[in-house]
């Protein structure tokens, strides 16, 4: 189907990776794939090649330093091992598979000293339902993510144990910016739900509450524009001398739209990280033609980190407009709904209810409310110097979703237990469903 916006296309390419077929584009590239490598061994081949980084020398701030001569035949392989330091918590499968999807679309994309025969494997793997690699929750603030992605290079090679690393590939697995990637990936893929459980409560509140100028905005994005139309398909005006409900709850256009503009621009920065190289070294041709291996930063994704911490602070919005609305639901000032929900045996009701909806917004407010670059540091004697927290912010954002989500289900808990108590028109849901992300308009 034709789409219009970037959040279609990247929910379309999780439908496909989920799928467990091999991308069309995955397969394409490996002719490319077989000129880089060969090109670098080419380089390699030379009476005097040059030093590169992960492959004749050693790593971090231990660059300079010469290579024992009998390191040489085992280093790619050793450096895996060296990585995978020890860890306790693992990502889920999903997430895993995510990771690894994550890591053959930015190889494809050019610049990893990968040899055609090891992209084979990565390939061969991702159809592989199978293969679940081990790779560890933590242990990284995203400079290259190098921790996580050595035990996922392990689980590579124990799938494959006959295969032997050719000079560059260990230090081209562990390098990258893949496991961020992947790990905001799985994050997304959980938006969806959060995105549609929203518009459907918001519906289930303006059935009983005016939707007031909400149905006079007008959005210019097909999505949005339909998700207006389907909150306030049941509702009302209010009528003349009726008082002004809060602030959250006549904000709910502006709030709608700015929620589904973090995740546009949380999808773009997506797309853009899944289609771009991400290696450390990195061979490629410059513009007269020569090919070239040279230090990259391309291992780091800061604008992804940052298009999450956008997204965080779009749920973290969200639950507090939601929180403030159960409470206004349960104040008395809403037609057909007792105070505090109350019913004429049970004198206590739903009191207890946005008390708790409150402690979970301040126990994800709590958890959630750093931004990535607000503190940086250095470390390897100064030469990693920068990084982007691109696991935790992403880790982050799955755990606002399972807040927001407990907080939405408890909306959903309020609304049903007044349905059943009362019998005006509101006892009844519509057909209509909210688009998901595959609505391009």
């Amino acid at each position: 189907m034709p789409h219009s916006d970037e959040i279609s296309l990247l929910a379309e390419r999780i439908s496909d990776i989920r799928s467990g077929r091999v991308l069309a584009e995955l397969s394409e590239a490996r002719a490319h794939i077989a000129d880089q490598y060969q090109a670098f061994e080419d380089i390699m081949a030379a009476d005097a090649p040059p030093h590169i980084y992960g492959v004749n020398t050693l790593p971090g701030h231990r660059e300079g330093e010469p290579m024992p001569a009998d390191f040489a035949s085992s280093y790619q392989r050793n450096l895996i091992h060296n990585h995978c330091l020890p860890q306790t918590e693992f990502v889920d499968g999903e997430t895993a598979h995510f990771i690894h999807l994550a890591k053959c679309l930015t190889v494809s994309a050019g610049g990893a000293l990968i040899s055609p025969d090891l992209y084979d494997i990565l390939l061969d793997l991702s159809a592989d339902p199978d293969f679940a690699p081990q790779i560890p929750a933590g242990a990284s603030y995203s400079s290259g993510d190098v921790i996580p992605a050595a035990y996922w290079a392990r689980s590579v090679l124990a799938a494959r144990p006959d295969y032997d690393l050719k000079p560059g590939e260990g230090m081209a697995l562990i390098n990258g910016a893949f496991v961020h990637i992947g790990t905001a990936l799985a994050g997304f893929a959980r938006l969806e739900k959060a995105w549609t459980t929203y518009l459907d409560t918001t519906r289930q509140f303006l059935m009983r509450v005016p939707a007031n100028d909400a149905f006079m905005t007008s959005a210019a994005q097909p999505r949005v524009e339909a998700a207006l139309r389907f909150v306030t398909e049941t509702s009302r005006y209010p009528a003349p001398g009726d008082l002004q409900p809060p602030v959250s709850v006549r904000a709910i256009p502006q709030t709608l739209s700015a929620f589904h503009t973090s995740i546009a621009g949380f999808a773009r920065e997506l797309l853009a990280s899944l289609s771009q190289p991400s290696s450390n070294p990195r061979i490629g041709k410059t513009v007269q033609g020569e090919a070239r291996i040279l230090p990259s930063g391309s291992f780091v994704a800061p604008s992804l980190s940052l298009a999450t911490g956008q997204v965080i602070d779009s749920v973290l919005m969200l639950g507090w407009t939601l929180v403030r609305r159960m409470e206004y639901f349960l104040s008395g000032q809403v037609e057909g709904v007792a105070r505090d929900g109350t019913r004429p045996n049970d004198p206590l009701g739903l009191i207890q209810w946005p008390k708790l909806a409150a402690a979970n917004l301040e126990h994800m407010r709590m958890l959630n409310s750093r931004r990535a670059f607000a503190s940086g540091g250095a470390t390897s004697y100064g030469v990693e110097d920068f990084w982007t927290y691109g696991m935790i912010v992403a880790q982050q954002l799955s755990g606002c979703l399972d807040t927001l989500m407990d907080i939405l289900e408890l909306e959903q808990k309020i609304q049903r237990e007044v349905r059943e108590e009362t019998s005006s028109r509101t006892a009844k849901t519509a057909e209509s469903r909210a688009a998901g992300f595959l609505y391009s308009g």
